[in-house]
C-alpha cells in the first residue's frame, strides 16, 4: 500500500532490432518511454515512417474502424448484456496477420453505409419531387405547355384559401376572356389551369399576380403530372429496392463485426508503438531509449535486455526528475484509486492516500446512508455483479467499492435500527401490530448526538491528516519543521480541549506561544517573524471551519431518513400490503438513487478539502507504459521464456 518505487532507464541499441524490442516492451508492460534529449550534434529525433508506421495514418484506420463498429452495431443489431465482458483469446491469434482482410470488411461496411445514404437521398428527392406535382396530377395538358398558336397557357397555383372560381370571377370582372380550371388543392395552395388569348397576356397575368400565383415546378419535364408522378414513383420503389439490398449487404457484414473489433484493438497497440517510435533517437545503425519503469518489473525487464544487444543503465529519480506515479494497493484499498483519480494523484515524493482514506470514506458513506435494507442492496448488487460479469478494472473498483460501502451502510443501519427507513414499523401496523425496532444512535429523535459524533470524527481526521503532514517532514529529514509545524498546533488543540472541559489554559496559551515563535521563522527579521507567527494564529478559523463542515454527515443522514419514512407512510396510506410494496419499492429505489450520488460526493469532498488539505502534495502524473491495451479482447498471455 504505497506508491511504487520508480528507476530510470536509459538505453541504446541497434536499429535493427528496435521494432523487435519495442513489441516485447509492449507485451511486458513495465516501461513508460519518454522524450529523449539529444546530445547536440549527436542523435537526432526519430521522424518520418512509412504508412504502417505513421500514427496519423493509423488513427485514421482505427477511426474507420470505430466507424464501422458503430454502423454494424445500428445495422446488424446484436443484443449485449448490461455488461459487455471482453472476449478472451489467445496471444497467437491476437497477433495473426488480419491486414489486408480487416481493411477489406471495413471498406465494405464504409462504402455500403455511404451507398445507402445516397440510396436514401435520391429517394427522398424523388418523392419531394412527386409531391410537388399533385396539384395537378388530374390534368390533361403536358407540364411543358406554355401556348397555342393564338393563346398562352398556365400550370400553377394560387394561394389558398382563393379558389378558381373566385379567379375566374375577377377575369370576368376586368374584360379579359379565359378560362380557368381547377386541379388539385391542399391546405396552402389551389392548383389552377389557365387559358388566355395571348393580346392580354400582360392584363391576365396581373391579375394572376394578385391572386399569389406560381408555376408548376415544369423544368425538364416533359408529358402531363401523372405520367411524371408515375415515374419518379417507380424510380422511387427502385431506389427502395436497392436500399433494402444494401441493408441486406450490411447485416450480412455483421459477421465481419469480431474481426474489426480485433483490427481496431491492433491498431490501438499499433499506434501506441507508433507514437513510442517517435519519442526515440537514432542513427543510421543506432538508436536511444529514455524512460521510466517500475521497480518491481525490473528483474523481468533485465531478464528481456539481455537477448538484444544494447547496452542499458537503471538508476534512482533526481529531484529534478519529474517521475510518473503507479499506486500499489491491496484489494480493500485498492478501489478507493477511483477516489483518488477523480481529484490527482500524488506527487511521487508524497505518500499513497488510499489506505488513509479508505476507513474514512466508508465509515462516512455508510454513516450517510445508515439502512440495513440499503447496505444488503449495495452489497448483493456487488456480489452478484463481479460474480457473474469479468469486470474491467474501473467497473471492478467501484464495485468492490460498492461493496465495502455497503457493509459500513449496512453496519450503521443497525445502529440507527433503520431498515429501509421504518418499514418493519409501518409493514407491521397494516397488520395491527406495533413493532418497534431497538437503535443505539436515533438521528430522528437526537439529532444532536449525531452532529456531536460527526464534529468528532471530523476533529480526528483532521489530527490524523496533521500526523501524516508530520510523518512525511520526518521522512524527508526535517522533524523540527514536524515539531513546530504540527506540534505547536496539537500543543494549541489540547489546550483548548483541556479548557473546555474545565481544566487550565495555560496548555493553550502554551500553544499560542509555540506558533507565534515558530510560525514566521522563514522571514529574515525579528519584526517578520512575529508577524508571520501572529498572522498564522488566524488559520484558526480555517481549521473551525473544516470541523464544521463536518456536520454534513448529520444533514444526510436525516435527508435519507425522512424520505425513507414518508415512503413508507406513503405506502401505508391506503392500508393495504398489495398496495403498499410498489409504493414501497418505487420510493426506495428514488431514494437510493437521489441519495448515493450527493453520499459519494460529500464522502469525497471531505477528503478532498478538510483531509488532503493537511499533508497531500498532488499534481502526480500517471505511470502510462507502453503495454498492450485493448478495448474488445482480452489476450491470454503466453509465458515468455529467455535464453
Amino acid at each position: 500500500m504505497s506508491i511504487v518505487k520508480m528507476k530510470k532507464l536509459q538505453l541504446a541499441g541497434l536499429s535493427y532490432q528496435q521494432h523487435d524490442l519495442l513489441r516485447k516492451l509492449q507485451k511486458l508492460g513495465c516501461v513508460e518511454i519518454r522524450v529523449s534529449e539529444a546530445p547536440e550534434g549527436y542523435l537526432s529525433p526519430a521522424v518520418g515512417g512509412a504508412d504502417d508506421g505513421n500514427p496519423e495514418i493509423l488513427r485514421r484506420r482505427q477511426k474507420d474502424a470505430e466507424n464501422a463498429i458503430r454502423y454494424l452495431k445500428k445495422y446488424a443489431y446484436v443484443k449485449t448484456g448490461l455488461f459487455q465482458e471482453k472476449e478472451l483469446i489467445s496471444e497467437q491469434d491476437f497477433f495473426a496477420d488480419i491486414r489486408e482482410e480487416a481493411l477489406r470488411a471495413v471498406g465494405s461496411v464504409l462504402e455500403a453505409v455511404q451507398a445507402l445514404g445516397e440510396q436514401r437521398d435520391r429517394r427522398a428527392g424523388l418523392n419531394a419531387q412527386r409531391d410537388s406535382l399533385l396539384l395537378w396530377q388530374d390534368l390533361p395538358v403536358p407540364l411543358e405547355t406554355r401556348e397555342t398558336r393564338a393563346s398562352r397557357v398556365f400550370v400553377g397555383s394560387i394561394a389558398a384559401p382563393k379558389t378558381a372560381e373566385e379567379l375566374e370571377q375577377a377575369l370576368e370582372e376586368t374584360g379579359l376572356e379565359g378560362g380557368v380550371r381547377a386541379a388539385g388543392k391542399n391546405r396552402e395552395r389551389q392548383g389552377i389551369l389557365a387559358v388566355c388569348l395571348k393580346r392580354e397576356e400582360e392584363a391576365f397575368s396581373r391579375v394572376l399576380r394578385d391572386f399569389g400565383y406560381e408555376a408548376a415546378p415544369a423544368a425538364s419535364l416533359r408529358g402531363t403530372a401523372g405520367e411524371n408522378i408515375a415515374r419518379l414513383e417507380a424510380e422511387a420503389d427502385m431506389a427502395a429496392r436497392d436500399e433494402e439490398e444494401t441493408l441486406a449487404f450490411l447485416e450480412e457484414c455483421g459477421a465481419h463485426r469480431r474481426l474489426i473489433k480485433l483490427w481496431y484493438d491492433r491498431l490501438t497497440l499499433e499506434i501506441d508503438a507508433a507514437e513510442a517510435r517517435q519519442k526515440l533517437l537514432h542513427t543510421e545503425q543506432a538508436f536511444a531509449l529514455t524512460g521510466w519503469v517500475d521497480e518491481p518489473h525490473v528483474p523481468a525487464l533485465e531478464a528481456l535486455l539481455g537477448d538484444y544487444c544494447c547496452a542499458w543503465e537503471l538508476s534512482d529519480p533526481t529531484a529534478e526528475d519529474t517521475v510518473p506515479v503507479l499506486l500499489q494497493n491491496n484489494a480493500v484499498t485498492r478501489p478507493l484509486n477511483m477516489v483518488t483519480e477523480m481529484y490527482s494523484l500524488p506527487d511521487y515524493r508524497n505518500v499513497d492516500p488510499n489506505p488513509l482514506i479508505a476507513p474514512f470514506f466508508c465509515i462516512f458513506f455508510g454513516m450517510m446512508f445508515n439502512d440495513l435494507g440499503y447496505g444488503l442492496v449495495f452489497i448483493l448488487l456487488s456480489l452478484i455483479v463481479q460474480k457473474k460479469f469479468r469486470l474491467q478494472r474501473g467497473m471492478k473498483n467501484m464495485m468492490q467499492l460498492m461493496l465495502e460501502c455497503g457493509v459500513t451502510t449496512a453496519v450503521f443501519g443497525i445502529l440507527t435500527g433503520s431498515f429501509f427507513g421504518d418499514a418493519i414499523t409501518q409493514i407491521a401496523l397494516l397488520f395491527g401490530k406495533d413493532v418497534t425496532v431497538p437503535a443505539l444512535l436515533k438521528p430522528m429523535e437526537n439529532p444532536l448526538q449525531i452532529l456531536i459524533i460527526s464534529l468528532a470524527l471530523g476533529v480526528f481526521q483532521i489530527l490524523f491528516g496533521m500526523g501524516v503532514k508530520a510523518y512525511i517532514l520526518i521522512r524527508d529529514g526535517h522533524p523540527w519543521d514536524a515539531l513546530m509545524d504540527v506540534g505547536s498546533w496539537w500543543l494549541l488543540f489540547a489546550g483548548v480541549a483541556v479548557g473546555a472541559l474545565g481544566g487550565t489554559w495555560l496548555v493553550a496559551l502554551a500553544g499560542v506561544l509555540a506558533l507565534l515563535l515558530t510560525q514566521g521563522r522563514a522571514k529574515p527579521t525579528i519584526p517578520g517573524k512575529l508577524v508571520g507567527g501572529l498572522a498564522s494564529l488566524y488559520d484558526i478559523t480555517s481549521y473551525f471551519s473544516d470541523i464544521l463542515s463536518y456536520s454534513r454527515i448529520m444533514a444526510l443522514m436525516l435527508a435519507g431518513g425522512i424520505v425513507a419514512s414518508i415512503v413508507n407512510i406513503l405506502g401505508g396510506l391506503f392500508g393495504n400490503i398489495i398496495l403498499f410494496i410498489p409504493i414501497f419499492i418505487i420510493g426506495h429505489v428514488f431514494n437510493i438513487g437521489i441519495n448515493v450520488i450527493g453520499t459519494y460526493v460529500h464522502a469525497a469532498r471531505l477528503q478532498y478539502l478538510e483531509f488532503f488539505g493537511k499533508f497531500y502534495a498532488d499534481g502526480g502524473k500517471a505511470f502510462r507504459p507502453l503495454e498492450v491495451k485493448t478495448k474488445y479482447f482480452d489476450i491470454v498471455k503466453e509465458e515468455v521464456h529467455h535464453a
